[in-house]
């Protein structure tokens, strides 16, 4: 093998060697990336199933539900602080309530707030305390 055969066969070994890095590096980079995206979304699913329990839970009728309210509707202060107080967010998530206009309940807001390139994740539920079972029937008797 002369000297120009070996300076050709490392100059393409190293280009090749290179190109190679470049595409492993790109291949890390979406996994950490998807890897990330898989952790918001569990913190997001985390945060719906845990307000959706506590929900259903006999606690929850005696703090949310508005006592001067004859047609059983959340109280919504009560509601956003009791699901701040037991809901734990992780520093990437923010919550959000806002009163539907039909008045069916109340929209529950999850999203996340990464400053970093990911985009960003929303998980938006109308929660209504009917559907919970916090209204209590009252017997109608003529």
């Amino acid at each position: 093998m002369t000297l120009i055969e070996v300076v050709v066969s490392s100059v393409v070994l190293a280009g090749s060697s290179s190109a190679a890095l470049g595409v492993w590096n790109q291949a890390a980079s979406e996994i950490q990336s998807a890897t990330q995206l898989d952790a918001l979304a569990l913190q997001l699913e985390t945060a719906r199933i845990a307000t959706d329990r506590w929900l259903q839970s006999d606690a929850a009728a005696s703090v949310v539900i508005d006592p001067s309210s004859s047609n059983c509707r959340f109280n919504p202060e009560a509601l956003e602080a009791a699901v701040a107080e037991r809901l734990p967010l992780g520093s990437e998530l923010s919550i959000r309530w806002s009163a539907d206009p039909q008045g069916l309940g109340h929209w529950l807001e999850l999203s996340t707030t990464s400053q970093q390139a990911i985009p960003s994740f929303k998980r938006r539920l109308l929660l209504s305390p009917a559907a919970y079972g916090l209204c209590q029937r009252q017997d109608v008797s003529a």
